[in-house]
């Protein structure tokens, strides 16, 4: 499923233009929340949608609601500021989807899981490994993404589920352990080595020695929530 995984996301166009655009910074909360229609489609219905396509069926799907929510807001603004918007979402969502199937060739299937409920709990995907649950956060490796991790730890509740909670950033510069490979069209993914590194810091028990808090200069945190 990798494999095919891997082929669909060469395949997508890339529009780097959307990611300057930031007239919609709101949360899309709720039923607005663009991660519950990827998950529906992504694996549940097992349709692997591209950046128009998913856009075209968001906005099919929440107009309306969109319209009362930001009613503030001129339709031609919103329509724009929604595209920018969900475009970085789907990437970085697919970036998340990929370290889930990764992981599973690595970890075996049976013993790494996700949900659309962990994601709303703040949980990428959970490893079950030596009689421990580790649950998996992601996010760019940047001073911008570490600052509102912490600031989602410590104010929303997003470690409420009981194990030993990982923080798994990467880097979108090349030459660390944790930087992404890019396909060809430019999508960025996470490598073999970086998900076998974590197999290793599993296997050899180190994230249980750090219950309070530990940080490593490969870019880990852990924390342990009993």
């Amino acid at each position: 499923m990798l494999k095919a995984y891997l082929e669909f996301l060469a395949s997508l166009k890339l529009d780097n233009r959307l990611r300057s655009i930031r007239c919609l910074e709101e949360d899309l909360r709720g039923e607005l929340n663009p991660a519950c229609l990827l998950d529906e489609l992504f694996f549940e219905k097992k349709q692997w949608v591209d950046f128009e396509t998913f856009y075209d069926m968001y906005l099919e799907a929440k107009l309306e609601q969109l319209q009362v929510r930001f009613q503030d807001k001129k339709q031609q603004d919103l329509l724009k500021g929604l595209k920018a918007r969900l475009y970085r979402t789907q990437c970085g969502i697919l970036t998340e989807y990929q370290a889930f199937l990764a992981a599973r060739l690595v970890f075996g299937e049976q013993y790494v899981h996700r949900s659309i409920a962990q994601d709303k709990r703040g949980v990428d995907f959970s490893i079950w490994h030596q009689q421990k649950t580790y649950h998996v956060h992601i996010f760019v490796d940047s001073s911008r993404a570490w600052y509102y991790r912490q600031y989602k730890s410590e104010f929303k509740n997003v470690e409420q589920s009981a194990g030993i909670h990982i923080n798994f950033p990467y880097a979108l510069a090349p030459g660390k352990l944790n930087s992404l490979y890019y396909l060809p069209n430019g999508f960025g993914v996470y490598t073999p080595a970086y998900l076998h590194y974590l197999h290793t810091e599993l296997y050899s028990g180190k994230l249980l020695k750090n219950q309070v808090c530990g940080v490593k200069e490969d870019g880990f945190i852990y924390r342990s929530i009993s």
